[in-house]
């Protein structure tokens, strides 16, 4: 396989690359992108964000964003979800909103603070974060790592704090926040719009909407392998192109 088969192949396999993204984005369907961080209330001031160095990159694409329809619960919160849902729940919650660049109302960074109680000396548990820009499903944001509640405590709140990179238009977004046993993943509660108005309709937008320059590293790029009929193995573009280079550096040498 020589140098100029190799270029048309590298041209052929960007144009189609090219074209599949531009399908996607006018199919209103983006990668999601966001920074995320967790853990207690108490790490930091309340007017403050958690330590930069602590978020996460998280990346999904399309096809990898779990999706569920909304459901209405009509469950009624407080100390009164001891007799209703069970042996753990959420007893209060609360978003807060940071970061609007443009100045425009939306804001890139959402909180997410939850009081979780449980009937036991303690529990361990899980959150899970959703949003839903179109009122019909929910979109999973992130999943927290597993941590312990202290029963009825007032000082071992949670909190998740995301920064939207991309993939996310301008607009009002419902938060649902979920809490799962962390040894047996059951369901024991939830905090949503029906709970509270800080959950509904809340105007958010992405890094690159807000007007900045996010440096997000990129995806690493997909390995195209060719197998040899003959059962000699299996051989990448790459090693292939740099066959090649080596292969043309000798001819010039010998044709010197």
């Amino acid at each position: 396989m020589n140098a100029r088969l190799l270029a048309s192949l590298a041209a052929a396999s960007f144009v189609f690359g090219s074209s599949v993204c531009a399908g996607q984005t006018a199919a209103g369907t983006e990668e999601r992108i966001t920074r995320n961080a967790s853990g207690p209330v108490g790490d930091h001031a309340a007017d403050e964000l958690r330590d930069s160095t602590s978020f996460e990159l998280l990346r999904r694409k399309p096809g990898e964003i779990a999706i569920k329809p909304r459901v209405t619960t009509g469950s009624v919160k407080g100390s009164q979800k001891v007799l209703t849902n069970g042996e753990s729940w959420i007893y209060d919650a609360r978003t807060d909103l940071f970061g609007d660049a443009d100045a425009d109302g939306y804001y890139r960074f959402l909180r997410v603070q939850l009081d979780a109680d449980t009937i036991h000396t303690y529990a361990e548990i899980y959150a899970e974060i959703y949003l839903s820009a179109d009122g019909n499903a929910w979109e999973l944001l992130y999943s927290t790592n597993d941590f312990s509640v202290w029963g009825t405590d007032d000082d071992d709140d949670y909190e998740v704090e995301t920064e939207l990179v991309s993939g996310y238009p301008a607009g009002a977004y419902d938060v649902l926040v979920e809490i799962y046993d962390a040894d047996t993943g059951e369901f024991l509660d939830d905090f949503g719009p029906e709970d509270s108005d800080l959950f509904s309709m809340q105007p958010l937008e992405d890094s690159g909407r807000d007007g900045l320059v996010v440096d997000v590293p990129a995806a690493p790029a997909p390995v195209t392998v060719i197998h040899d009929e003959g059962g000699g193995g299996a051989v990448s573009w790459l090693a292939l192109a740099g066959l090649a280079g080596a292969l043309a550096m000798r001819r010039r040498r010998l044709a010197a």
